[in-house]
């Protein structure tokens, strides 16, 4: 596997050239847990961690590596470790408030670039919440697509989608049945090498 299979672009190539200078590799984040990181290169996963002087720089949470992050980092490939040196500028990123801050922000994920909204059609339909998560996914940059799930349930699903259409105007809205694997095939348009998507939605959608 290659960086672009990860999602590797000129953007972000343009970006590490001075870091490159600096004997660094670039990586990206998959996974955080408590302020310990996994990143990969597309062939190793390396457990890492952020330099000391990375963290006296970062005026906030938000500047900390976060789940699809690109990061440069010196890498010790016999160990599978990596020391965090920068995180690059983002295309795209989901935060959070932090619990007990007024201002500071966490970002939960990053270079997402298209995010799948589901919602079912059943007791959990709901209007006003597709319009929040359509919110926070244009104030990410990221690219929505609305799924209405369980169709199989419902039986008045073409009112409903008619419904969300007058509040999601140039959203892309797709009608499926998971249970029934009907109207999986359209979501291979929006899945490939070097594509990024991520899913929000209630739980058990």
């Amino acid at each position: 596997m290659h960086l672009t299979d990860l999602g590797w672009s000129p953007f972000f190539e343009s970006l590490f050239e001075e870091y490159r200078t600096k004997g660094y590799s670039a990586l990206r984040v998959v996974r955080v847990n408590r302020g310990n990181f996994i990143a990969t290169d597309g062939i190793t996963d390396f457990g890492c961690e952020v330099t000391g002087k990375f963290t006296f720089h970062s005026k906030s949470k938000s500047d900390f590596p976060t789940v699809g992050d690109w990061v440069a980092a010196s890498t010790m490939p016999n160990e599978a470790r990596a020391m965090i040196h920068a995180v690059l500028p983002r295309t795209s990123a989901f935060t959070r408030k932090v619990a007990g801050q007024i201002t500071d922000e966490q970002v939960v994920a990053a270079n997402v670039d298209t995010i799948f909204i589901v919602t079912g059609l059943d007791q959990n339909f709901s209007p006003r919440r597709i319009e929040r998560y359509l919110s926070l996914a244009w104030e990410s940059r990221a690219v929505p697509v609305l799924l209405l799930n369980k169709s199989d349930l419902c039986e008045d699903a073409q009112e409903k989608k008619s419904e969300i259409e007058s509040i999601a105007l140039g959203v892309d809205i797709h009608m499926l049945s998971a249970k029934q694997q009907s109207g999986l095939d359209v979501l291979k348009n929006y899945l490939g090498a070097g594509k990024t998507v991520a899913f929000i939605g209630s739980s058990g959608v």
